[in-house]
């Protein structure tokens, strides 16, 4: 399977979105975290290139927040944009992979940014580790994120 760019995978929830408005970053971040989350635990496989950073709101794609802060939002529905040419950023993602996206949409796209930070800053998450354990910024571990995955998706089972 590929590995995408988180760029990619942000833009395949802000074209998800019902509005023109600015997405607040740190929506589209967790977003993009929880669908390389279950990626792992569902397709054994990342779904994005780089590892996500602890920082103090949550999980972090550094590229992604690199993008917005050097280029902003550009295409329709405020998705990313190649600088050099204007084209929207996109990946070309196996049907495993947009089911992934499909699914964390319908779970968690309707939830507010700071709720999907509080979720993702809970004891035990591969945040929390990271961060408590190696400090800001430190990379979140894929095996670690992949099996917290599958630990959620169990308990999920078992109610």
């Amino acid at each position: 399977m590929p590995n995408h760019a988180a760029e990619a995978i942000a833009n395949e929830f802000l074209r998800r979105r019902a509005d023109d408005a600015w997405p607040q970053q740190m929506l589209i971040q967790k977003l993009v975290y929880i669908a390389h989350g279950w990626n792992l635990a569902i397709n054994d496989q990342p779904l994005v290139d780089e590892l996500p950073q602890a920082w103090d709101n949550g999980p972090v794609f550094r590229s992604i927040w690199n993008h917005i802060r050097d280029n902003g939002y550009g295409g329709e529905h405020c998705t990313l944009i190649e600088p050099f040419d204007g084209d929207e950023i996109s990946a070309d993602l196996l049907k495993s992979e947009r089911q992934v996206i499909d699914h964390v949409w319908r779970k968690y796209g309707h939830l507010r940014a700071i709720d999907l930070s509080r979720m993702t800053h809970e004891p035990g998450t591969p945040w929390a580790q990271a961060y408590l354990g190696r400090g800001r910024n430190a990379e979140l571990d894929n095996p670690v994120i992949r099996q917290h995955f599958i630990e959620l998706a169990l308990a999920g089972r078992g109610q």
